[in-house]
């Protein structure tokens, strides 16, 4: 907190947080300044920490996510009745958590155009406004990370013993690890995408057209675009596959 004259002047830190195209915000709590309101997620800056450092407390301490904190933005000011608010934007890399509603009383993922339809405190609308045009944000929102840390959630279940998820991707690729129960079936399906596998652990039989293929840890496959595949996990089994083009069906 600093002083500017007879009013204290608050840093204050917002992030970013992408996910397919929308934008992560939290509703304030009961009780709260500003109660109903919604916000990019963040907090007010502690004695002895740096901005960053603030923003990655405040993101885990709020929806239990931890973020690379990225670019910063040029920070907006408003003027309360008895506080000054700067506010610091930065775009951030979600690493891992998925968010939960923790010291929030919920959370929403929006597109950009949606975000003025939603109740903003002032120095998150003059932040939006500051947004728009910005070479640094629109660079980061166009982009895709570019790491992913291991987590154990955000699996979904396309089928009966079967547990996908989304690792990362880029322009032409995307990576996905599949957990499949022992005994578990794949139905025959095809798809307009190479495929191209890597089993890490279990044992899985694959079955392409009419060849078969007893897969153990180590093996690999690539399946053409279109060609009609099923497979069957022998035991629990590991499988790490890589899509060209990028599935869509599963981000």
């Amino acid at each position: 907190m600093r002083n500017d004259g007879a009013r204290p002047s608050y840093r204050v830190t917002a992030g970013l947080v992408r996910k397919n195209g929308k934008l992560l915000v939290s509703k304030r709590r009961k009780g709260s300044h500003l109660e109903g309101f919604w916000e990019f997620p963040g907090g007010k800056q502690e004695k002895g920490e740096s901005l960053s450092e603030c923003l990655e407390r405040e993101l885990l301490e709020e929806l239990g996510i931890r973020v690379i904190v990225g670019p910063g933005l040029t920070p907006v000011l408003h003027d309360y009745a008895k506080k000054r608010i700067a506010l610091y934007g930065f775009c951030c890399t979600w690493l891992r958590g998925e968010p939960k509603a923790l010291e929030c009383q919920e959370f929403r993922w929006v597109a950009l155009s949606e975000l003025t339809d939603l109740k903003l405190p002032p120095p998150d609308i003059k932040l939006i406004r500051a947004l728009i045009g910005s070479e640094i944000f629109e660079k980061w929102m166009k982009g895709r990370d570019m790491f992913y840390k291991k987590t154990f959630e955000g699996y979904s279940s396309p089928v009966k013993g079967v547990k996908l998820k989304s690792l990362t991707y880029g322009e032409k690729t995307h990576m996905c690890e599949f957990m499949i129960d022992g005994g578990s079936e794949i139905p025959e399906h095809s798809h307009p995408h190479e495929q191209t596998g890597y089993l890490v652990s279990g044992k899985l039989t694959l079955i392409m057209e009419d060849q078969r293929f007893d897969a153990e840890p180590g093996d690999s496959w690539s399946i053409p675009e279109h060609v009609p595949h099923r497979a069957t996990a022998i035991n629990d089994s590991v499988v790490v596959e890589v899509f060209s083009p990028v599935r869509e069906d599963y981000l």
